[in-house]
């Protein structure tokens, strides 16, 4: 017997990719790009099989400079609480500019040659999910903030395994406005930048010095600036996000008369 029932077999041949992004900076800014970037990589391979291995070569090499970013920032900084090179941050925030435009263009690839599969996307999820994790000790290695490294990959991944989760119901992969691999990955990597003209120690200073305009601010004004940014990240992006998933999710399962319980029941797996 397989890993993978004969019913699994069978969903997997019915299965056909659905997603939906309403940001507008993907929409206006950067899938204008992403369609002329994907213009470099060939369309002359003459069997399905190499057009399959070119879509998950791209995958696998953006997911190799997530890889890179991190072993760099493990180097410079294995504890992850002292300040590296700033030309480390520039290549942290180039690294994950260059694996945000690969995970978009492989499957621009992969429908340009007629090669999208479920395989192709499992592997590309599987990319992402490990993505949460070489990420956050690239941006530990950026914000000096040591063990409290995990706090980021945690916020990364919750919002990860809630939109899979969702996904498992609506059977549409749905990105909001504002999202985490649109305007999330953003954000970090214009911190990389940042961090490499400030220097790394900006995060470890208290937030109301750091940011002067904002020292009014109760609670995260006398914190250190990576601590407050873990405190806005969750209140402000993380929360709503995995708000809106659970909302949808619920909204479905009962328009099906289904167990709204059962439904919740499958996120104590990613709690254990």
């Amino acid at each position: 017997m397989g890993y993978i029932g004969a019913h699994g077999v069978a969903a997997l041949h019915r299965y056909k990719y659905s997603g939906v992004d309403h940001s507008y900076v993907a929409k206006y800014v950067l899938q204008p790009f992403w369609t002329r970037f994907v213009t470099v990589f060939p369309l002359w391979m003459p069997a399905k099989c190499f057009h399959l291995l070119i879509y998950t070569f791209i995958t696998l090499m953006g997911f190799m400079f997530l890889m890179l970013s991190a072993f760099i920032g493990y180097m410079y900084s294995p504890q992850l609480d002292t300040a590296p090179p700033r030309w480390v941050h520039f290549a942290h925030g180039l690294l994950l500019f260059l694996y945000q435009t690969f995970d978009a263009v492989d499957g621009k690839q992969a429908r340009r040659t007629s090669s999208s599969s479920p395989l192709g996307e499992l592997f590309d999820h599987g990319c992402d999910a490990l993505a949460c994790t070489f990420e956050s000790i690239a941006f530990g290695s950026t914000s000096m903030c040591g063990r409290d490294a995990f706090w980021f990959w945690f916020l990364s991944a919750v919002p990860f395994y809630g939109a899979t989760w969702e996904h498992y119901f609506t059977h549409s992969l749905i990105l909001p406005v504002i999202n985490g691999p649109t305007e999330g990955l953003m954000l970090i990597y214009t911190c990389h930048f940042f961090t490499a003209l400030v220097g790394a120690e900006w995060w470890i200073h208290e937030f109301g010095k750091s940011v002067p305009f904002l020292s009014w601010l109760p609670i995260v004004s006398g914190i250190p600036t990576y601590k407050a940014a873990l405190t806005l990240l969750m209140v402000f992006g993380v929360g709503p996000t995995v708000f809106g998933n659970v909302s949808n999710v619920c909204k479905l399962v009962r328009a099906k008369n289904g167990s709204v319980l059962r439904a919740l029941a499958m996120v104590i797996p990613f709690s254990l």
